[in-house]
């Protein structure tokens, strides 16, 4: 989708509509972005004119101007095209953008580097075993307790060594809820298929297998 306009179908005909990013920007609210290290670095940098810049030009010629910008209190401001006009930015306005760190597995673009300057830039790390355990039971409220803890201590190992260079895949809270959630569907233990889901990208590296069989037992 585009970052500036949403194509929407309405009474058989496709009109485009402002998208999320303008809409928030209108009306004041919090733009939440995800997973924006997949976004083209284009992309990014049509968002950096707007964060940077106090401006963003709009595919059917509307400009967005932020608080920032010298235009936005001025008297005479500038003057809108034939087919647009001027956007002020709410001041309540606000972005929050969720990337990757660069690198595999994920395989992105470096956003930090592209945008990072624009941001108050936190790095959130796993949640520590008793926030993944509260976390847990909300997912798998018959899973017992004892899996429970078992299954949370196992990915704390796991972390460890990823944190010790030894693995490569930062195995997160994401694939733990995952299997929780399938022990709350179908009950039981955590079985080798339902494993599989979650380490098969190591099935071919025979000493990998071997330390994770080690670690998850």
């Amino acid at each position: 989708p585009s970052l500036t306009v949403k194509p929407c179908l309405v009474d058989g005909r496709l009109v485009y509509e402002d998208s999320p990013l303008v809409a928030a920007a209108k009306s004041g609210a919090v733009l939440l972005l995800d997973e924006v290290d997949k976004a083209p670095l284009e992309v990014v940098g049509v968002l950096r004119t707007l964060l940077v810049d106090g401006e963003m030009a709009l595919s059917d010629g509307r400009r967005l101007i932020t608080p920032s910008h010298s235009s936005y209190t001025s008297t005479h401001p500038p003057a809108p095209s034939s087919w647009g006009g001027v956007i002020k930015v709410h001041p309540s306005f606000r972005v929050i953008a969720l990337a990757n760190r660069p690198g595999f597995p994920f395989l992105g673009n470096d956003f930090y580097r592209e945008l990072g300057d624009c941001f108050s830039s936190m790095s959130i790390d796993n949640p520590d075993v008793e926030s993944e355990l509260t976390l847990l039971k909300q997912y798998g409220p018959s899973v017992s307790d004892q899996l429970l803890q078992q299954l949370v201590a196992a990915f704390q190992e796991l972390r460890a060594q990823v944190d010790a260079g030894v693995l490569l895949y930062p195995y997160s809270t994401r694939e733990l809820v995952a299997l929780v959630k399938h022990l709350e569907a179908h009950g039981g233990d955590p079985s080798p298929e339902v494993l599989e889901n979650v380490f098969g990208f190591e099935a071919f590296d025979e000493p990998l297998r071997r330390m994770l069989g080690e670690i998850l037992s």
